[in-house]
């Protein structure tokens, strides 16, 4: 009897060990999947799923998730491809229509000249060149747009005096700043320097000066502040119904402020969003008190 007990314990416990073996392994397996699949989040990492036994579950599951993780790269690359040949359509198509456009304005612009229309005439054709002119800055837009969302070129970076740029920025905002009586508050200190692509920044300054300039009502400020830790450009303009705007959308591709403003595509800040991701910046967008804020951390 003592022999059956004993060989029955024997039997349990090596049950036990061998159960405790597999939850071991499993337990490894699963931490192991768990690192696996981290890994997967980086587009650069090409190996493919293991496991550290032989197991048929485990061994079918490692096989199904390399067929998944295959499908999902090639549905990337696809993406992509689409995109980029899309990107080169809009292009394209934003290039013929800049051509025909200018032409068109040109025209309009001698009939102007001419002085030969009639009161009636001359207002019908002030509309005509109004609608015209934005047609090609709506071209222009798509252009610059599709040309940055699928340049694949590398950004020249290099010491920039910002201070300077900026400065040059805000004396080209003159005409436009007398002429509405704009209050004016500007805050540039000199000598701070950046490490920037100059068309990259160029750009950024010009769209955030084309956006001030649309959605202005009375009072337009810049500041460039620096730190220990870093830099901030800060655009600001108090807007003249701020009601409806959803800051949160600023960025987005095609969203305007105040649909009634002439002019503007809703492409510009978009713009200024995507060139800052790309030169590794932060840009955020207020509204406190009616008075509407780019900032951009450098």
């Amino acid at each position: 009897m003592k022999i059956l007990l004993g060989t029955i314990c024997v039997c349990l416990l090596v049950i036990l060990c061998v159960l405790l073996w597999k939850y071991i392994s499993l337990k490894r397996n699963i931490r192991h999947f768990s690192q696996e699949l981290d890994k997967l989040k980086s587009t650069d990492y090409r190996q493919p799923m293991k496991v550290t036994d032989f197991d048929k579950d485990l061994v079918e599951l490692a096989v199904k998730v390399n067929e998944h993780t295959d499908i999902q790269r090639q549905l990337g690359v696809e993406y992509e491809q689409r995109k980029q040949q899309l990107g080169t359509v809009i292009s394209g198509i934003s290039h013929d229509f800049r051509t025909p456009l200018t032409a068109s304005l040109g025209y309009l612009q001698m009939i102007e000249k001419s002085g030969e229309l009639s009161e009636k005439n001359a207002e019908c054709l002030t509309v005509a060149m109004q609608k015209n002119k934005y047609l090609k800055e709506l071209s222009d837009e798509f252009f610059e747009v599709t040309k940055t969302e699928n340049s694949n070129e590398n950004l020249s970076l290099e010491d920039i005096n910002l201070s300077n740029v900026l400065t040059e920025a805000l004396l080209e905002q003159h005409g436009w700043i007398s002429e509405r009586n704009i209050t004016a508050n500007f805050d540039v200190p000199d000598g701070i320097i950046v490490q920037a692509d100059v068309h990259c920044l160029s750009r950024i300054l010009s769209n955030l000066m084309s956006n001030a300039q649309k959605y202005t009502a009375d009072s337009f400020g810049v500041s460039l502040k620096h730190d220990d830790k870093r830099i901030t450009l800060s655009v600001s303009n108090t807007l003249a119904d701020s009601s409806n705007v959803d800051v949160s959308r600023v960025f987005e591709p095609f969203y305007r402020m105040d649909s009634r403003t002439a002019g503007g595509s809703g492409l510009g800040l978009y713009v200024v969003k995507l060139l800052c991701s790309r030169m590794n910046w932060d840009v955020i967008a207020k509204l406190d008190s009616g008075i509407f804020t780019v900032e951009i951390c450098f």
